[in-house]
Parts: structure tokens; sequence; C-alpha cells
């Protein structure tokens, strides 16, 4: 049944694929959007809500330079023809269904449904982790996750949100990365940096 339903999906004209992410209240997430190379010129889009009427998180014609909207962030890389829709401060109302698109001038545009589901990892994981470390030394971070991600991906990436913050007190996000790429960002690890000149 569900091979089916999949076939019938991809037969509607402008849907590409349709994908769930999972993010947690308070935290991020990190979708990946692939299009077609021929539309690496083209404008692209993150809207909420049924397709009839979904209504624009961001839209940007931007290329190769991450773009701001709100809670919103949209990087369009055109050499790998994807782009990543970046959402900060989850809240459990963001859960709904989401469409990241290619704006296809006198055509049905491009897009992939994205079914988002916020939760709380309040039982599993801290929201933030603070650490101290001598300049030139090194530290080690421990991070929590729940237990349906034990198979996926973990990671460990510098905060890219917020430069200034970045510069003045070094910033991390631990997380788990789906097989499709999409990554969950979990616990904000701050790291107080001793001896510095």
């Amino acid at each position: 049944m569900k091979i089916i339903w999949t076939f019938t999906l991809l037969m509607i004209p402008g849907v590409l694929s349709s994908i769930s992410v999972t993010g947690y209240s308070g935290r991020g997430v990190s979708i990946t959007c692939r299009y077609d190379r021929r539309y690496t010129d083209n404008k692209k889009y993150f809207c909420k809500g049924q397709w009839s009427k979904c209504t624009d998180q961001i839209r940007t014609n931007t290329k190769n330079k991450q773009v701001d909207s709100g809670r919103f962030s949209l990087y369009d890389d055109t050499r790998a023809a994807v782009f990543t829709v970046t959402i900060r401060d989850l809240r459990e109302q963001d859960s709904d269904i989401y469409y990241c698109g290619t704006d296809i001038y006198a055509k049905v545009d491009s897009y992939t449904e994205v079914k988002l589901k916020v939760v709380t990892a309040a039982d599993c994981c801290e929201k933030s982790i603070s650490l101290s470390a001598a300049a030139g030394g090194s530290v080690n971070i421990s991070c929590r996750y729940p237990q349906s991600h034990s198979a996926h991906v973990k990671f460990c990436l510098q905060e890219i949100w917020n430069l200034i913050s970045v510069l003045k007190r070094p910033e991390y996000w631990c997380g788990v990365q789906s097989d499709q790429g999409h990554k969950s960002f979990i616990t904000r690890v701050l790291i107080n940096v001793t001896g510095q000149y």
C-alpha cells in the first residue's frame, strides 16, 4: 500500500518527493531541498500550510549566500542544486506541512512536501551545556540524544546563526542527521575559552 501511495504522489505535477522531519522544541532543524539543475537561477522558497494556501516563510533569489527572515534561513547552493532551510527556536505550533519549492515562471512550481513534527526533548537531553577550556587546549563534549535516533549519524557543528556571538564565545550544536541529510539540532554547547589575549 505504501509503494502505491508513493508512486501516486510522484505522479502529481510539480511534486518531487515527500519527506518527514523531526525537530525539538527550543532547538533548530535544517532541511535539505533538492531541485533540478535547470532551475539554479530561479527563486527558491519555503512555505507553510496546504499547497492551495501555502504561506511563504522565506523566499529569495540570492545564490550561494545565506538569507535570513526571522527564525528562517535559506542557503541556495547552486553547485550542488540543493537549498537548505534552517528554522531556529522551534515551537510545537511549527508542526505542520511545508513545501520547499522552486518558482518556475508560467509552469507548475517544482516542490518537495515536508512534514515537520516538533516534539519536546526534555526527557532525554539538555537544551544547552557550558564548558571551559584553556586557549590552545582541548575539550571533550558529551551530548545525549533520543533513543529513536540511535541509528542516525551524529554531528557537532559550529553555530552560523549569529557570527557576532560566535566571535565572543564559541557556540556549537550537537545533533543527529537523518538518512535524507536533514539535521536536528538538539543541544547547544557554549565553550568559555580562558587564557585568550
